[in-house]
């Protein structure tokens, strides 16, 4: 799928990201499938484009902002990998930055299997 232009890819993650970073579950969900499955760092899978979007916009309130910064995106047959560091502001206005992994599987342009490799636990420990 994106084999063809190299920055395809970059292009496409750069856009999901930016989905996530505006903190509108919705837009987010225009990546989905109807059917994907999201399973984010230790969480139990998520199933479902409207499930998903539920469960993103729950996270996402518990925390002022989110920005990711994509450092690495690589693109063979119907998977996309990216390398990130992800920026989390809390509601007290602190930061934290730390490293992270997507793997997505994709289907005619939308994300059917999305897993979120990172270690959220000191977000919370704050």
């Amino acid at each position: 799928m994106f084999t063809e232009a190299p920055t395809a890819a970059f292009d496409y993650a750069s856009q999901v990201y930016e989905a996530v970073d505006s903190k509108d579950e919705q837009r987010l969900a225009h990546f989905l499938t109807e059917n994907c499955t999201f399973v984010y760092a230790n969480s139990d899978p998520v199933v479902g484009r409207e499930n998903i979007a539920e469960s993103s916009k729950n996270f996402l309130a518990l925390i002022a902002g989110i920005k990711h910064q994509l450092l690495d995106v690589w693109a063979f047959n119907d998977v996309i990998v990216s390398r990130l560091e992800v920026t989390y502001t809390r509601k007290d206005g602190s930061t934290l930055t730390v490293p992270a992994v997507t793997i997505w599987r994709v289907r005619d342009k939308q994300i059917e299997d999305y897993r979120i490799y990172i270690d959220v636990a000191p977000l919370f420990a704050h």
